[in-house]
């Protein structure tokens, strides 16, 4: 299925950076999403991901874990990366050198070749715990917004919590 360009029904763009002006966030059926402006090789940086950076207990919509005691609330555009079940990109972290100190830099990476028009996705990896029923359409969808990994333990406590409030024959 050849990708859609996407309409920016905000009539806005959301691009605060020259390297952000090679995506687009434009609505989809979750909300906003971002889109590809142009091609990207498979392990081509996307865009540095920016942001606001607090302590574990803060949480949004938006925030992703850094590290143990670090979590980074993104800035537009990024921010609007969507879940897929079968992504395209993933987000890769790296220490870099800043004359005699380091910081850690955030970056989105293409998985695959992408095309101009096809929305930037990520596999949130959520623990079972946060998960979620998931709407990314993927043949590969899972159901639900969790850490393949745990996808079992969420299945078995669903089916627990069924039983409970199923009658007994």
């Amino acid at each position: 299925m050849a990708a859609r360009r996407p309409r920016n029904n905000a009539g806005k763009d959301e691009s605060r950076s020259p390297q952000d002006r090679s995506v687009l966030v434009a609505r989809t059926p979750v909300g906003k999403g971002v889109f590809a402006r142009r091609r990207y090789a498979a392990t081509a940086i996307i865009g540095e991901i920016e942001g606001t950076y607090f302590d574990p207990s803060y949480g949004s919509d938006y925030c992703m874990t850094v590290s143990g005691d670090r979590r980074l609330e993104p800035s537009p555009p990024f921010r609007y990366v969507n879940h897929s079940c079968d992504p395209n990109c993933e987000f890769d972290w790296f220490q870099v050198r800043e004359g005699a100190a380091s910081r850690e830099r955030v970056f989105l990476i293409a998985l695959r070749d992408i095309r101009p028009g096809e929305e930037l996705t990520i596999d949130y990896n959520w623990p079972a715990a946060g998960a979620i029923p998931c709407r990314c359409q993927s043949t590969n969808c899972r159901g639900w917004i969790v850490d393949p990994a745990q996808l079992d333990e969420l299945l078995e406590q669903i089916a627990e919590k069924v039983a409970e409030v199923e009658p007994s024959a």
